[in-house]
């Protein structure tokens, strides 16, 4: 008999680096305009923390994304640690740190 055994994915899987980097420098150019005497990388830290189900993709200490650490599926969230189900963005393999920044205040359903 054999078993499948599923990859979780982690907060150090390149897809997640990837995104984080990607996320960070899409907002760079708006927030630097618009805040010319803030410090963009020390205010606006990108950060993923590893929970149990999902990977928690932040903004300083605000949550903003999980990912589902079974399938890569990306959600906006309803409140931090919930995933809002009809707000999915798409997997890892297909969404870019532009359309987390695009798409970080969806509200619409």
């Amino acid at each position: 008999m054999t078993t499948t055994q599923t990859t979780r994915i982690d907060a150090h899987d390149p897809r997640i680096v990837r995104l984080l980097r990607e996320w960070h420098e899409a907002g760079r150019a708006a927030y630097e305009a618009s805040y010319t005497n803030l410090n963009y990388d020390k205010d606006q830290t990108k950060t993923a923390t590893l929970r149990r189900k999902y990977i928690a993709l932040d903004i300083g200490t605000s949550g903003a994304w999980l990912v589902d650490r079974t399938t890569g599926e990306v959600f906006n969230i309803k409140a931090y640690g919930t995933p809002d189900k009809q707000k999915r963005l798409g997997t890892l393999d297909t969404i870019t740190g532009a359309d987390l920044h695009a798409y970080r205040w969806w509200y619409r359903r």
